[in-house]
Order: C-alpha cells, then sequence, then structure tokens
C-alpha cells in the first residue's frame, strides 16, 4: 500500500536549571508512584450478553447498554479474538478497537455483520501472519432514530451520543473484558458518518484513544435530520475545528478513493491533512479505483488491522 505520511517534529527548548537547594533545609524523601498494572481485569457490574450470530471467526456477542453517565441506551455487539479464551492468556488484557459503522447507524453496526463481517476473520488471519494484533471489537450502534441525526455528539436537549460512545461503552468494555490500562490499548475505524465519529471522538479524547482510522470520512457536523444545529454546535463537534485549536499526540489513518464520482471524499481528506502539526501523525491513501462503497472498504480491511496494530500495544500478560 502506498501512503503519504504527513508528520510534524518540534524541539523544545531546554529545560531552566532548578534554582538553587537550601542545603540547611531537610528535605523529605519522594513518595515513589505506584506503576498503573499491566491488565486491567473485568471491575463488574456483568452486562447481560447473547449471542447474535456465528462467523467463521467466532461468535459475535450482543448487549443493550443503559448508559450510566449519558442516559442513552442502546445494542452494542462485541467480538473477542480466539486468543482471548485461551488458558496461555487467562491473565492477559488485550488492545480494543471501536468500530463505528456507516449510514444511519440506527440498531445496527455494519462492521458486526454481513456487509463488513470479515473484519473479524481477517483479524484472525493476519494475527496467524503475525501481521496484526488480536483486538476485541466493539461495535456500538450510532444513532437511536431516523429522525435524529445526533452527529456522535452531546447537544443541549439532545441524547448524549458522544458520551455513551465514548464513556460508557468504554466502561461497559472494561467491566466485562481484560483490556489495557492505556490508550495505547485503544483505537477507532469507522466508515463516512462512522469516519466523522472516529475522527472526532479520537480528537476529543486522546487521553483515552491513541489512533483512529477514517475511511470516506467527513470532519465538519453534516446533520441530515433532527433539529438544526447552531454554529457554535458545529464548531465544539467540528474535527477540523478541534485541529486547528489543538494538535493531539495521535495518529491517524484517512482512506479515500479516487473514483471520479466521490472526488468529495478525497478533497475533504486532503483539506484535513493541511491542518496537520506536530505531534499530530496523519498517514493517508487514496485507493485506486475505489469509490464509496463497502465492497471497496472490504478490500483495505488488512490495511487498516495493520495500521492500527503498528500504532497500539498488543496483549499484555498480567
Amino acid at each position: 500500500m502506498a501512503i503519504t505520511v504527513l508528520s510534524a517534529c518540534s524541539s523544545s527548548p531546554p529545560p531552566k536549571a532548578p534554582p538553587p537547594q537550601d542545603t540547611n533545609v531537610s528535605q523529605a524523601p519522594a513518595k515513589p508512584r505506584r506503576a498503573a498494572p499491566p491488565v486491567v481485569m473485568p471491575t463488574g457490574p456483568a452486562a447481560r450478553f447473547n449471542v447474535s450470530h456465528y462467523t467463521s471467526a467466532g461468535p459475535i456477542m450482543v448487549t443493550t447498554l443503559k448508559g450510566a453517565k449519558s442516559g442513552v441506551t442502546g445494542k452494542v455487539w462485541v467480538w473477542t479474538p480466539p486468543e482471548y479464551k485461551d488458558p496461555k492468556y487467562a491473565k492477559s488484557g488485550f488492545p480494543v478497537l471501536m468500530l463505528y459503522t456507516g449510514s444511519t447507524g440506527v440498531n445496527y453496526n455494519f462492521w458486526a455483520h454481513q456487509e463488513v463481517e470479515p473484519t473479524q476473520s481477517e483479524d484472525v488471519r493476519l494475527v496467524k501472519a503475525r501481521q496484526a494484533h488480536p483486538f476485541i471489537m466493539v461495535m456500538p450502534i450510532l444513532q437511536l432514530s431516523l429522525k435524529q441525526d445526533t452527529e456522535c455528539s452531546d447537544r443541549v436537549g439532545q441524547p448524549k451520543m458522544g458520551t455513551w460512545l465514548a464513556e460508557d461503552v468504554v466502561d461497559m468494555v472494561k467491566a466485562n473484558f481484560r483490556t489495557l490500562p492505556t490508550r495505547d490499548g485503544w483505537g477507532m475505524a469507522g466508515a463516512s458518518s462512522g469516519a466523522f465519529c472516529a475522527a472526532k471522538l479520537t480528537l476529543q479524547n486522546p487521553d483515552k484513544f491513541k489512533a483512529a482510522v477514517s475511511w470516506c470520512g467527513y470532519f465538519v457536523p453534516e446533520p441530515e435530520t433532527g433539529p438544526r444545529w447552531s454554529q457554535q454546535d458545529v464548531l465544539a463537534n467540528s474535527a477540523a475545528h478541534i485541529f486547528q485549536q489543538r494538535q493531539p499526540d495521535v495518529r491517524l489513518l484517512l482512506l479515500a478513493g479516487d473514483n471520479r464520482k466521490f472526488h468529495a471524499d478525497v478533497n475533504r481528506m486532503n483539506a484535513f491533512t493541511k491542518l496537520v502539526q506536530p505531534p499530530t501523525v496523519v498517514t493517508t491513501y487514496i485507493q485506486p479505483g475505489g469509490g464509496h462503497f463497502t465492497a471497496d472498504l472490504k478490500k483495505l480491511i488488512p490495511n487498516i488491522l495493520e495500521f492500527l496494530t503498528k500504532s497500539l500495544q498488543g496483549p499484555v500478560a498480567g
């Protein structure tokens, strides 16, 4: 895959010398900081999971989550790799991928279903080839109603989908699965409208997520239904505006196709990359002949998993 990497390095001024110490004043020894545990074990409460359906890569489970912080209730599908149940990994924590669907995302997520289901089998194949981590894959809904396009955001008087996705779903995963303690073990990927969510939520929460993939995404809210957005709401939830205000230390992979019918995807991607400043690193790839169809996305799944593997930490033994 031919890629373009846009990064920037900055040099900081040398640190100032500390002020002289009074040698007549006794100094209490500093207390050593406790190192974070290498694995976050499930804390509970346990969610009620059922088998949604079976795949060649194992079952995909589903639960209905009522968010304690957002008040939003919605479905979340979860897939664990074969290694998760392997006795050799019984005390190991695994990296987590949040996968956001395209289209409306009302009561479904195509990463968990036939449209893009090869994601799980591709991960199994790449793990065997030592080209990818065994990821826990988490696939929540994005919308509650066709009449209300929230754009994965929190707005006054509207469902707090941003909080549900970035906090409640994360808390549920930590409560039920063995994960990693820092952002180095958490990433996102999204398609189309889900790509907007992946980029925006990563930039809004760089303390929780280290890397994100955007396939055929956009970077300013484009709500199609629901109450009108104010300019303040648009700016507060615009990945491009956030990027202009600060440069989070995150890794982004932006993907689009060169099919002339979908040139807007490439134009948005190129405009966004011009905003890159350190320490953010953006990698771009234009897919020859690619368009805005799930068939094009399927071809890029290995590239997506390999990028996230290079950007995130692998399983860690407890």
